[in-house]
Order: structure tokens, then sequence, then C-alpha cells
């Protein structure tokens, strides 16, 4: 009886899980088949020039170089103002550090050198926190005119010191007259020096028999210093052809004039980005009458360094030169004029033979 009870409660279920499987079946049939994904309709874009790498501020922008590629933009997020082809940012400057991938805008960049470039201002050209200062250097002064608009370079600076008297702040030795005690003694005046006795033993008054040699120092002054225009500045530099220059070729564009070999006269004002405070030390330095030079860092060397002053202890010391001077039996004679550069200029004026 017990057997008989199992087999009709297993007979029961799979009659049940007959039924529900065969009501499932009937249900599937039944769906609709699925709908076809929608083809998303193309979205409307534009190409424009994008930053292709990380361009620095002050950076010049050369597309042969893969600093820039025309990349497609949707027209619902464009710029208000943006380039279509590289080769209107070909050669100008970043004024800006640009990010890899930023559309490139035409108030990120200024013309080489300018001043006309942002707005019809020079001053459009840099961001704050800097001020332009001029400085003239010569050929040596200026790296040999390496420099060039975006540059960073450090300025070093060639001071002489010479010794003063604390309470006069003039040149040492002091001049002196001597007061007679009575009439008959005459008034002495001259060099203050110092007295020595001879090596007969003759006491001896000793005074110096020329000015005093001066010390020269020699230190790094300003560091990271940007480079923005090198010469004397145009009215027309970076300007817009006028209407009547486009009216005088048919409304086409007005042709570049070829490019002229650079050429620099002797002396040259370099125009730094500094900060307001390394503005006020330049010109401290210009002042006093230092000899100022320009060292050119590598591209992306903004860093500071500490360097130690220069002068003539430093350099006896450090390459170990003697402090006197022995007296030999032959002497040295020149070989021949030391070299000298001729600025471009001068060469240019020579008269031919």
């Amino acid at each position: 009886m017990r057997n008989r009870n199992v087999l009709l409660l297993i007979a029961l279920i799979l009659i049940v899980a007959a039924v529900g499987g065969g009501y499932w079946w009937l249900q599937q049939g039944k769906q609709p088949p699925p709908e076809a994904q929608a083809t998303p309709t193309p979205q409307n874009v534009v190409p424009i020039v994008v930053a292709a790498q990380d361009i620095s501020r002050g950076q010049k922008i050369l597309v042969e170089e893969g600093a820039v590629v025309t990349q497609t933009w949707p027209v619902d997020s464009l710029p208000l103002a943006y380039f279509t082809d590289p080769t209107e940012v070909e050669g100008k400057f970043a004024r800006m550090d640009i990010p890899r991938g930023m559309p490139i805008v035409p108030s990120m960049l200024g013309e080489p050198g300018g001043m006309l470039a942002v707005n019809g201002s020079a001053a459009a050209l840099f961001e704050p926190g800097r001020v332009a200062y001029a400085i003239p250097m010569d050929i040596q002064g200026a790296v040999a005119w390496a420099p060039k608009p975006g540059d960073h370079v450090d300025v070093l600076a060639s001071i002489k010191l010479i010794q003063v008297d604390e309470e006069f702040q003039s040149p040492t030795p002091n001049l002196f007259t001597a007061l007679p005690r009575d009439g008959n003694d005459p008034m002495l005046s001259g060099t203050y020096g110092r007295f020595e006795t001879l090596p007969n033993g003759e006491p001896a008054f000793v005074f110096p028999a020329g000015s005093s040699i001066p010390n020269v120092v020699v230190q790094m002054t300003v560091q990271d210093a940007i480079v923005w225009h090198v010469g004397l500045w145009s009215e027309t530099e970076g300007a817009e052809p006028t209407a009547a220059q486009q009216a005088a070729t048919g409304g086409e564009p007005v042709p570049t004039p070829p490019p002229t070999p650079e050429t620099h006269p002797e002396v040259e004002p370099v125009t730094l980005l500094v900060t307001p405070q390394d503005a006020l030390v330049l010109k401290y330095l210009m002042e006093m009458g230092a000899d100022l030079d320009l060292v050119l860092r590598p591209a992306g060397d903004t860093a500071p360094v500490i360097t130690e002053p220069v002068w003539l202890q430093y350099i006896v010391d450090k390459y170990q030169l003697p402090t006197d001077s022995p007296n030999l039996p032959i002497a040295p004679q020149p070989m021949r004029e030391p070299l000298r550069v001729t600025p471009p200029a001068a060469q240019q004026e020579a008269p031919q033979e």
C-alpha cells in the first residue's frame, strides 16, 4: 500500500511538469521577433586643428614636427573661433600651455614677434605675471644671436668691485694733508700710504704707484627669462593687409615678400619677459654698469639652479693656479692676433679689395 502511494505521487509530479513545459513552449512561440536595432544617425562634424602633443607656452608650432593635426569635431561643440588648416598655425607661438587633444583657437597663439598680432597690442602676447624689459646685447652677449622668440635664457652679470673708505664712500687710498705744528713746519700732503723700513735700514713712506685693481665678480642673476623679441619693434609687424593693399592686387592676398638674410647691427636690444622683481634686478645691473651676457637654456628646462659667484680667488683655488710667478729664463711670444668676430653689417661696409 505504501509503495502504491509513492508511485501515485511520482506520477502526479511528472504530469504537472509536462503540463508546465508545454505551456511555456506555447508562450515562447507567441512572442514577436526581436526588433532590429536602429542605426545611429551620423553626427554633423567639421575638421578642425587640434594639438597632437602637449605644447608648452612660448613653443613654436611646427607642423612637420607633429605639433598639430586635423581632427573631426562635432558642430554642436565647436569653439567660437578655430582653424581648419594646419598651415594657418605654422610658425606661430603658443601664448599658454596647450594640452594634447585641445582645439587650437586664435587667442592661444601669438605671431613671432608681431606687435599688432593680437588686438593691436604688444602686451596681449604674454600672460600676466611677467613684464617685458629690453637690454642691449652684442654678438657675444646674445649667444651669436642664437636665441629666438620663445626661448628661455639666463642672464650672467660681470661686476667690478673696488675698495672704498666706509665713511667717505670714496675709492682708497685716501689723500691727506698734515697740519704744521708751528709756522716754520712745511704743510705736507699726498696719498695716504704706509711706513716701511728699507733693506738698508732707512725708514721710507710707501704709497700706491697707481689706482687699485678692481676685483671682477661674475654670477648668474636672472633665471628662466623668456626671449620675446630680438631687435627693434616695427609698427607693422604682424599687421593684417589693408583694404588698399588688397585692392592693389585685385582682391587677391598680398604676396609675402621673400625672406631676406638675417643681419644684426653691432648692438641690438633683446626684449625679455621676466618677473617684476627680476626687471628691477636688470635695471639695477644696467644702471651700475655691469656687463651682461645671455646663456641659452635647452627646450623645456625651466628649473632654477644654484651657482657660486666666480672671482679670482675661486679660479685660483679651483684650478690650482700659482699665487707667485717665478723668474724663468724663457718667456712666451704671441703666435698671432686674437680672433675677433665681425658683425655682418660691418663686413658689408668693409671696402672690397
